[in-house]
């Protein structure tokens, strides 16, 4: 009777014990994560005679992998004293980031990204001159004219670095540093392109740009996690 009593106390402790079940794993959250770059506003204190703005969209499409599309405008005037200068047009940008340190950072901070990337990036635009103040060389007046608008196109690729850390729940603060390189874009004889939307100054076949994203992903599934796909 005694030894009965032993056994069923012992078995009831194990009962009780709660033990993980290995079948059962961590889940992830997935899901859209819409942004809006600001560093727009920044560079508007650079330049005051442009103004950009730019959103931005991700998904994680596989362990680290994640797919991205961004999209801007750009406007410049430019009031000189011999001219008017004016343009505008917009940008977008298709491309993927990997997470280096997935699954590798507290569980607290485990949608914290280092991430490296690439962008295949493309660009329409216009622009225009009006009011131009010339010399007359043989009069030696000064006489005024205009170019008319003309519209153009520009296609370039982007290694992208950058940092993004979850500050709230769902919602992302992140910094990125992109190298640019030209590959074709078009030109005006009339008139020198100044800037070029999401590439910057047209005169240069390498860039350097920054970005500065506020984020917030919309919490769409929960998938079991899982190793990295590459590292």
């Amino acid at each position: 009777m005694k030894r009965t009593l032993t056994y069923t106390f012992l078995l009831l402790t194990l009962l009780a014990i709660d033990v993980p079940d290995g079948s059962a794993q961590e889940k992830r959250i997935r899901g859209l994560r819409l942004g809006v770059d600001v560093s727009g506003l920044v560079w508007q204190y650079v330049e005051p005679q442009s103004f950009s703005v730019a959103i931005s969209a991700d998904y994680e499409i596989m362990p680290a992998i994640y797919m991205a599309a961004e999209a801007g405008r750009l406007k410049v005037d430019r009031n000189k004293s011999n001219f008017n200068y004016t343009a505008e047009g917009y940008y977008a940008r298709l491309g993927a980031d990997y997470n280096f340190i997935q699954n590798d950072v507290d569980p607290t901070a485990k949608y914290d990204m280092l991430y490296g990337g690439i962008r295949f990036s493309g660009a329409r635009y216009s622009h225009q001159a009006e009011n131009i103040t010339f010399q007359n060389d043989y009069w030696g007046d000064y006489q005024s004219g205009s170019m008319p608008r003309s519209n153009m196109g520009a296609y370039w690729v982007e290694l992208v670095a950058g940092l993004r850390v979850e500050a709230l729940k769902n919602f992302f603060i992140g910094w990125s540093v992109r190298g640019q390189f030209m590959l074709s874009r078009d030109n005006d004889k009339r008139i020198e392109t100044w800037m070029i939307p999401g590439y910057g100054k047209a005169d240069q076949n390498t860039g350097l740009s920054f970005t500065y994203s506020l984020s917030y992903r919309i919490p769409l599934t929960r998938v079991p996690e899982q190793p990295p796909a590459f590292f």
